[in-house]
């Protein structure tokens, strides 16, 4: 895989990132609004104009993946301009927010002890207020209806990116937070649009995420899983093998070690494990050194 490929997948992945963030932060907003204790400085994280807020992120990173992209497909582009709103209609949410904070009078003086000028200053003041009230409700509903979008977008662009080799791993870490955003039944619909066989094809996927990435505890514990999902498979079943004798290898448990590697070499199967065989019959001969060492000291 080359390096521009893998500069773009792992873009593609903190895009997800943020907008799961966005959807987050979006709704511990709304719950506080609800609750009438939403303060400018609890949205502060959700959005802002100096780059701190996970939306402002999420739009930049749109506007560099897509928006001057001549190979960016529609879905992408059309993510961006609902990104794009978002944020202005959050922008918005947000300055009404500061001025009923900041600039909203807080007086106890008695209306009969005003001058007529001051009452008609108040009058005014309280028509400004009412108005950013009603506007800061407007917003909240029109987000909700944009973040509800954007969340049957961010499917599309995961099935987009389904062949990113870093998307199986993304998903099983991200799991509570995809089932908070789909619920449980959305997020297994969508792992079955994504994968042929389910669950079972998502923990393969990120156990031989893990393995290339040498993360031999991780992979070994995921390719037992797969085997308990699918017990007749093979090609797992040598992965499983073959990754427990490196675990074992750099635990400096050779013996351990061997057995698996004997056990994975005993296989007859072929496919994708065939360029993994040669490092197994390398690690095999670099054991049975270590093995004949530990019994001559």
């Amino acid at each position: 895989m080359n390096l521009k490929r893998i500069n773009i997948e792992k873009k593609q992945i903190d895009l997800i990132k943020e907008s799961i963030c966005v959807f987050t932060k979006c709704t511990e907003c709304r719950m506080l609004f609800k609750e009438g204790k939403l303060r400018f400085a609890s949205i502060e994280d959700f959005v802002d104009d100096r780059g701190k807020s996970c939306l402002f992120r999420l739009k930049e990173m749109c506007h560099e993946l897509f928006r001057n992209a001549d190979d960016a497909t529609y879905r992408e582009k059309l993510y961006d301009i609902t990104v794009g709103y978002i944020f202005h209609e959050a922008m918005k949410l947000r300055e009404n927010l500061y001025q009923l904070e900041y600039y909203k009078p807080r007086y106890d003086v008695p209306p009969d002890e005003l001058t007529t000028k001051e009452k008609k200053i108040v009058q005014e003041i309280e028509i400004l207020i009412r108005k950013a009230e009603r506007r800061l409700r407007e917003s909240f509903k029109e987000i909700k209806i944009l973040i509800n979008e954007l969340a049957e977008q961010l499917q599309d662009l995961i099935k987009l990116y389904k062949n990113n080799y870093l998307l199986s791993r993304f998903i099983l870490e991200n799991q509570k937070s995809l089932n908070a955003i789909y619920g449980r039944k959305g997020f297994y619909k969508l792992i079955e649009e994504l994968y042929q066989n389910g669950k079972a094809a998502l923990i393969y996927r990120a156990a031989k995420s893990y393995l290339e990435s040498e993360h031999y505890d991780v992979a070994l514990r995921l390719f037992r899983k797969v085997l308990q999902l699918d017990r007749g498979n093979l090609v797992a079943t040598f992965f499983y093998l073959y990754t427990s004798a490196f675990y074992f290898y750099y635990k400096s448990k050779f013996t351990r070690a061997l057995e698996f590697a004997d056990k994975a070499g005993s296989l007859k199967v072929n496919g994708e494990v065939e360029v993994y065989k040669e490092a197994l019959r390398e690690l095999t001969e670099n054991l049975l050194k270590e093995i004949r060492k530990k019994r001559e000291t």
